[in-house]
């Protein structure tokens, strides 16, 4: 009987084993929406240091962000300005509001335009929109990083720009985003964006740029990291130029230059780390996102 037994017990174990089935495989992670957001978020915290570059070295021309409903206010004494928007039309399409405060008293070298070294500032937003999405900070500190006394045939201009908090928030959902940022002014070194004797405003329209800088952020997905492995190649471009640079809608949108190049690596918590490549310069909203080796392709408007 025990023989008997022992056989009926395996003839068991043997016919569950075959009815086993075999795991479903696991379904590709193909959520791309915090690499929207991080890349929206360098577009957005860069927007605000062109609005302190533009302010702080003479409105010279019609920026992205308005000619009407734009007024600036500047106390010379208390070295503050107040960019104050109001239903600005953008060129880049967009329409903004509030107050944009820029504080330049900490500033040294006696530096007072943000393209002369030792300048700094506090930037401080007040009510800020740009459409339906509100934006504000903890703070924003820029500052220009660039030696004094420096040759622009040799050396580029640069500036370093903390945003801590940084906050945009349409209604249905809010990004967060801290990050302490390295922007250059690529080509310094041409007569026809920077006046070597110092004393002629940037012409930004002319600017190209770079962005590098880690950052750490959140939005509805959880807490995401991002950083640069190689900061000397792999920086975030803007071409600004009206006469070469990106702006994908040009006739509808001339003043909006995406980031057209640049490679970030992401890492959402809880999940592996994300490749995001901003592309080599093709003039287009597209962005490249790789998943677990599997690249989808996005956009960022």
């Amino acid at each position: 009987m025990k023989k008997t037994f022992f056989l009926l017990g395996l003839a068991g174990i043997l016919l569950t084993s075959c009815n086993k089935k075999s795991p479903e495989p696991a379904t590709p992670d193909s959520d791309v929406t915090t690499a929207k957001d991080a890349v929206k978020s360098y577009e957005v915290t860069n927007d605000v240091f062109l609005m302190v570059a533009l302010t702080r070295d003479t409105y010279t021309f019609t920026p992205f962000f308005g000619s009407t409903g734009v007024t600036i206010v500047s106390d010379t004494v208390a070295k503050i300005d107040t960019l104050i928007l109001n239903n600005a039309q953008g060129t880049d399409g967009n329409i903004r509001n509030g107050k944009v405060v820029i504080k330049y008293a900490a500033s040294t070298l006696n530096a007072k335009y943000i393209r002369q070294p030792g300048f700094k500032c506090t930037v401080e937003l007040y009510n800020y929109t740009i459409n339906t999405t509100s934006v504000s900070a903890t703070s924003i500190q820029i500052s220009n990083t660039t030696p004094n006394g420096f040759n622009p045939n040799t050396t580029s201009l640069t500036w370093a720009a903390t945003f801590n908090n940084f906050t945009m928030n349409d209604g249905t959902k809010s990004v967060v985003f801290s990050t302490t940022q390295n922007i250059k002014l690529l080509n310094t070194n041409s007569s026809n964006v920077y006046n070597s004797t110092g004393n002629l405003p940037i012409q930004w329209n002319k600017a190209k740029i770079s962005v590098i800088g880690n950052a750490t952020g959140s939005n509805s997905n959880g807490s995401f990291e991002v950083t640069f492995n190689s900061p000397s190649t792999d920086y975030l471009y803007r071409n600004l130029s009206d006469m070469d640079g990106c702006a994908p809608e040009g006739f509808l949108k001339p003043g909006k230059r995406p980031f057209i190049q640049g490679l970030i690596y992401l890492k959402p918590n809880g999940k592996n780390t994300q490749v995001v490549n901003l592309g080599n310069g093709t003039c287009d909203y597209n962005i490249n996102v790789t998943i677990d080796g599997i690249t989808y392709q996005t956009d960022v408007l």
